[in-house]
């Protein structure tokens, strides 16, 4: 058989050619794929474990070899030592594991802060303890506790940057399964971000409720597996529970507003039934009152660092082109009241006489050369603190939007009201996660998930989070999609596929045809994608 497939090899109907449709997809020659990160958690926990019972015994030996104290190398001192490094470990291991806290879950920073406090806290609380019941002077145990925790803590984390690393080098070979329009929509800003070390391999479509039985052939080629949240109830039961038994994949499940909810919830028992305690989506009085206070005191601190800034950029913005140094507008905050957000000014005088938002546009004309500058580096939402100040905003929260905006985004969504549960924000969840140019949706979902996981430590990871957006220029500047087809889309990023009637196979490699038949030549090894 002899097809013309030249012209065009990215637009070939499979279904129409009688070929082997596995060899010229090339999935026989795929190489194993399995998620390196399953398997690094469980090498964490177990490191958790060892660390746990080495920290005393490897602290006592330091101590022995400085010749630091000798109590404990003699009766009964050796007892004591053996009860509180069995106490201490157990309790350690106890806070550790409670907390699910593993770093491929919830970062190295986050990991690593818990770990410090539990270690430091459980080895000084029992030191002292011992050093009321023993005679033993309590120098010794607290620079045993105090080694013990520091040989823990940092070996910990030495080893949670390592695991890290080893992740994020490990290809990710991604399938993703939703209703065409949604899964497309998703290929294409995962595919627009350009991660070297991320794939998309297959596109799975729900077709009247229905997802082919293929993917259960081809999840095999894959290490991560997406279920969009646009899917039916009954697909999406019936994926979850045959992907979550796979111990190899990594799964996802992107969320809907319901999920949002439902994580937050106390588990109860009710008449031998499991259910679930809604809390309110808001934030109750006392843990606003700290969450004002510790707004005060940043915002206070984060005014006196910003002193050169005062000084500098309004004398730039005055000296380019005399006008007015700040920019108001108005905005809504909590039970969307308005106030006048402040910002350095970054565009030109009457800006938005000149015309309306251009976001089309690679480059807005309006922005002067200082506003490029003070945007780019976020400077431009200082003025923001004296708003935080003043109560209208907190440091951390849903972003401030223009009520004209609120009034089109609640049309659309009547849940987004309830991110006015709690004052906007100079800085947010959903700042940090998404683009300028993510779906207004896709924002409030963060917002939301905000406002149920509230917490002081939340805020305070926010803005950890914050330092390393405003480095980061794609995250500024975000994403624009053109408005083109899905098959063009993948031909501009340099793409072949294959178009099958319930699925794409994206191919991350260029084919080789015979010149005779005009059939692919499988290439084996690594370096088929």
């Amino acid at each position: 058989m002899k097809e013309d497939i030249s012209k065009d090899t990215s637009l070939i109907d499979l279904d129409k050619l009688n070929i082997n449709k596995d060899l010229y997809d090339d999935d026989l020659y795929l190489d194993d794929c399995y998620s390196l990160r399953r398997r690094l958690q469980n090498v964490e926990k177990v490191l958790v474990v060892v660390l746990a019972f080495l920290a005393f015994p490897i602290a006592l030996l330091v101590m022995y070899l400085s010749n630091l104290n000798s109590y404990l190398f003699e009766f009964p001192g050796y007892i004591y030592f053996i009860v509180e490094w069995l106490v201490t470990s157990l309790f350690l291991l106890f806070m550790e594991f409670s907390t699910k806290n593993v770093s491929l879950l919830k970062g190295i920073l986050r990991t690593t802060i818990v770990s410090v406090f539990f270690s430091f806290s459980i080895n000084l609380a029992t030191s002292f303890v011992w050093e009321a019941a023993t005679t033993i002077k309590g120098a010794d145990w607290l620079w045993l506790s105090l080694m013990a925790s520091s040989f823990y803590v940092v070996s910990i984390f030495i080893a949670r940057v390592v695991f890290v690393i080893l992740d994020k080098r490990k290809m990710k070979i991604a399938l993703i399964v939703g209703p065409k329009e949604d899964a497309e929509n998703l290929a294409r800003k995962l595919l627009s971000e350009g991660n070297p070390r991320f794939k998309i391999r297959y596109i799975f479509y729900e077709i009247d409720g229905k997802v082919s039985d293929l993917i259960y052939a081809k999840f095999k080629n894959v290490n991560e597996i997406i279920l969009l949240n646009s899917l039916s109830h009954k697909t999406k039961e019936k994926l979850m529970y045959f992907f979550t038994s796979s111990l190899n994949k990594d799964v996802y499940l992107c969320s809907n507003y319901f999920d949002i909810i439902i994580t937050s919830l106390n588990d109860q028992n009710i008449g031998d039934m499991l259910a679930f305690e809604q809390r309110p989506l808001q934030i109750n009085m006392v843990e606003a009152a700290v969450k004002r206070l510790v707004d005060i005191l940043i915002s206070l601190v984060f005014l006196i660092l910003t002193i050169p800034v005062w000084l500098v950029v309004p004398l730039a913005i005055k000296l380019y082109d005399g006008g007015p140094v700040f920019y108001s507008q108005v905005r809504l905050t909590k039970g969307m009241k308005e106030f006048r957000i402040l910002k350095f000014r970054s565009m030109k005088v009457d800006a938005e006489k000149i015309g309306g938002a251009q976001l089309a546009k690679a480059h807005d004309d309006r922005i002067t050369p200082i506003g490029k500058f003070t945007r780019a580096t976020r400077l431009d939402e200082i003025p923001q603190i004296l708003n935080i100040l003043k109560g209208d905003m907190s440091f951390v929260g849903p972003r401030p939007e223009r009520p004209e905006f609120v009034k089109d985004f609640l049309e659309q969504n009547e849940l987004y009201k309830y991110r006015y549960n709690v004052k906007a924000g100079l800085t947010g969840l959903q700042q940090v996660k998404c683009t300028y140019h993510t779906d207004f949706n896709d924002k409030l979902r963060y917002d939301l998930n905000y406002i149920a996981e509230y917490s002081v430590a939340l805020d305070f990871y926010i803005i950890l989070m914050t330092v390393k957006t405003v480095l980061s220029k794609g995250m500024a500047e975000g994403i624009t999609i053109d408005n083109v087809s899905f098959h063009e889309f993948l031909k501009a990023y340099d793409h072949e596929f294959n178009q099958h009637k319930d699925y794409i196979r994206v191919l991350n490699h260029k084919r080789q045809f015979d010149a005779e038949t005009g059939i692919i030549i499988p290439v084996k090894g690594k370096r088929f994608k």
